[in-house]
């Protein structure tokens, strides 16, 4: 008998043609050395709007194109010719229908000043044309028309001040020209950032710079530089903002709907948990800080995403406070976002339904796109429950015999029951709770034979493993406690006499009597390694029909072990060896050849496949799903698209990597799905209707940061 962990699929042909399976969830697209600016523009002239992004080296300018439908491919890549520092923006400089590329960084010989970048109409750029400053570093761009003869202009700001290059037309510059920007003696320490608008309605466009210092002695706030419409600016006129916390992020946009712009900064205070909103009279003269809960020190952006035509404000760690139209904003509403620890950028932009903003937030490893479902500025980020004290495991059965998945998921408090629904709107409904202190992970199966799923979990409380017998109702009655570890577990009939067995990772045994109970546990083998096992999966993987074992160390060492069972009470013991430290392991038939193949996963991410002859072996596959820059956390392996192959899903960092499966054993590049920021165990369910035949189920992740995500399978 084989284990009932393992998912076994089978299929008679390998489909010729990929299908993409589609859920009800953000997109992350993964860069090998990650990004940390992003803009949008239709780049290859396709008239759908394109992400252009910068790599985290500044070396390179990565591109994601758009497919129509709000997501994205891969791009070509371009090279720039210097480093991008922190600036850039797209637009049409000269006339050609073509996104060229504007950016500020620094020449191979150190020199700084900005760089334009032609566009060549198939989303590349050339190499920039290089305009040099005697500043030490510059920062963000902005290409406005600051004296009026309809030719964009570029401003940045740097140590010394804001520069402005006045442009020419066809794309030239003049060279940039300083305009000073100090506080007192103290000049704005690294760079600033910029933004323009009117902001004493006299029809020519100002600057407003932040003050942004490492040094948290001096004051906060911003310089404002008026504009005289020529292309030169006023003697700046500096602005306190109290506390003095050093304004990192500076935004505009008339939040008050008075016809005036106002200014939004962002704290760089770590502990700062909000954003500074300042209204303006029209005269250039702003009020006292209103202070906004936000989870801050990240870039922002500014935009009206629930359609109701007053902006709101979202940041870089997925962050949204919906504008009140008197500059005030509602209670903060968080959608997570890939790695969100790491956040460098956000914007927003119509990338699928015109009108409507879409959220871009740039990561340390990826960009992550939220698409807006529409007026009521709601995003697709799966479907997030809320479960207090969740652990990063769970056990699906119909424990209420409905039909309907249920879920068992480990808190603080023991383990709660989640029943299933049906519906995609609410997914699960709060069932009873287990009370323990301190569960494992739990596992479920008929421990006595009646049909009726039931539980298995190690607690602290209970002093080993304990055995729930389901009721039929979504209750449990506990039926026995079994002295072993409790570390991992995993339920097989190891002595081939019809009852489930269990194994536990600390090198227990113990055989089932049929009614809940066990027999005392004894040593799966006598010399496991000094640490113990941290992984364990069970199947046959020799094709006797009886129940094999497969462990990793938890030493994390080079090899794994496969114990095959020897009919006798015992297993027989080989090593393999790995390329890396290995964490785990999970056994599926991959190659579809009726053999169990291994995919384990290392200590520093990715994943390792392993063919199975059918006789306890295994050979490494040399193709492994790229999954770069994030590590995997609890790997699994099912058909999400329904071709009858299996995939692999590697959830790490807040992502969702699926790599298709093509039935030989190797899979196609892996495409990464938003999931909560602390992604657990994967399990696949049919949570709102759908047939388990179609071969299309949801992705169910508990996660440990305190809820369950839920991500639909919305593919037809």
């Amino acid at each position: 008998m084989r284990s009932l962990l393992i998912l076994l699929l089978s299929s008679t042909a390998i489909a010729a043609t990929l299908i993409p399976a589609q859920f009800s969830a953000r997109r992350d697209y993964l860069f090998t050395h990650g990004a940390f600016l992003v803009r949008s523009a239709d780049v290859n002239g396709d008239k759908i709007p394109d992400l252009v992004a910068i790599d985290t080296s500044g070396n390179t300018i990565p591109t994601l194109l758009g497919q129509g439908n709000g997501t994205f491919s891969p791009g070509p890549t371009s090279q720039p010719g210097f480093q991008v520092m922190s600036g850039m923006a797209l637009t049409d400089l000269n006339g050609d229908g073509v996104i060229d590329l504007v950016v500020a960084g620094q020449a191979n010989n150190g020199a700084n000043g900005i760089g334009v970048c032609f566009g060549n109409g198939d989303g590349t750029f050339q190499a920039a044309v290089f305009y040099q400053v005697s500043d030490a570093r510059l920062d963000s761009v902005v290409m406005e028309d600051f004296n009026g003869d309809g030719i964009p202009d570029v401003a940045t700001v740097g140590n010394d001040g804001v520069w402005l290059f006045l442009g020419k037309g066809g794309g030239v510059f003049s060279p940039g020209v300083l305009t000073p920007t100090r506080y007192g003696f103290m000049p704005s320490l690294i760079a600033g950032r910029l933004a323009a608008a009117d902001f004493n309605g006299d029809g020519h466009l100002d600057l407003a710079v932040n003050f942004n210092s490492l040094d948290f002695g001096t004051p906060s706030g911003f310089a404002l530089l008026l504009g005289n419409g020529d292309g030169t600016f006023q003697t700046p006129v500096n602005h306190v903002v109290l506390p003095a916390t050093a304004e990192n992020y500076i935004q505009v946009a008339d939040l008050n709907r008075d016809g005036h712009p106002d200014i939004v900064l962002s704290p760089i205070g770590v502990s700062a948990s909000y954003v500074n909103v300042l209204l303006n009279n029209g005269k250039a003269q702003f009020s006292a800080p209103i202070q906004v809960t936000m989870n801050a020190a990240v870039e922002v952006a500014i935009g009206d995403l629930n359609g109701d035509g007053i902006p709101d404000i979202v940041n870089s760690l997925g962050t949204v406070v919906f504008g009140k139209g008197n500059g005030q904003f509602g209670a903060p509403v968080s959608y997570a976002v890939e790695n969100c620890q790491f956040s460098t950028d956000v914007i927003l932009a119509p990338l699928f339904k015109e009108g409507v903003l879409d959220i871009v937030a740039a990561q340390q490893q990826a960009v992550s796109v939220l698409l807006n479902e529409g007026s009521r500025g709601i995003f697709e980020d799966g479907e997030w429950i809320s479960v207090p004290g969740a652990g990063s495991c769970a056990a699906a059965a119909d424990y209420n015999r409905d039909g309907k998945p249920d879920l068992a998921v480990p808190t603080s408090n023991g383990i709660l029951i989640m029943l299933g629904t049906g519906t995609a709107s609410a997914p699960y409904t709060t069932g009873v709770t287990i009370p323990l202190s301190g569960p494992g992970c739990p596992i479920a199966g008929d421990l006595n034979g009646d049909g009726i799923p039931d539980i298995l979990v190690g607690a602290n409380s209970l002093g080993g493993v304990g055995a729930y017998l389901g009721n039929g109702d979504g209750t449990f009655t506990l039926a026995s406690i079994t002295a072993a570890g409790p570390g991992m577990l995993v339920l097989g009939d190891f002595n081939h006499d019809g009852k489930l067995d269990f194994a536990d990772s600390t090198n227990q045994l113990a055989l089932g009597n049929g009614d809940g109970t066990f027999q005392a546990p004894s040593n799966i083998i006598s010399n496991p390694p000094a640490l113990g096992f941290n992984w364990i999966a069970a199947g046959d993987v020799n094709n006797d029909g009886w129940t094999d074992l497969v462990l990793t160390p938890a030493d994390y060492f080079d090899y794994f072990t496969v114990l095959l069972n020897n009919q006798r009470g015992g297993f027989t013991e080989s090593t393999i060896e790995d390329q890396d430290a290995t964490i785990g392991v999970v056994l599926a038939d991959l190659n579809l050849d009726g053999n169990l193949d291994a995919v384990i996963w290392p200590v520093f991410g990715g994943a390792q496949i392993y063919l199975g002859n059918g006789k306890g072996g295994f050979t490494l596959q040399s193709q492994t799903p790229a999954y770069p820059g994030l590590d995997t956390i609890m790997l699994a392996i099912g058909d999400v698209n329904g071709d009858g192959i299996p995939d692999l899903l590697l959830p790490a960092d807040g992502s969702l990597g699926i790599a298709y499966g093509i039935g030989n054993g190797t899979f196609e590049p892996t495409v990464a799905w938003g999931v909560g920021a602390s992604p657990g165990q994967i399990l696949l369910e049919n949570l709102h209707g759908q047939p388990a035949s179609a071969h299309r189920p949801d992705i169910v992740s508990p996660d440990s940061g305190g809820g369950v995500t839920v991500l639909l399978n919305l593919a037809k």
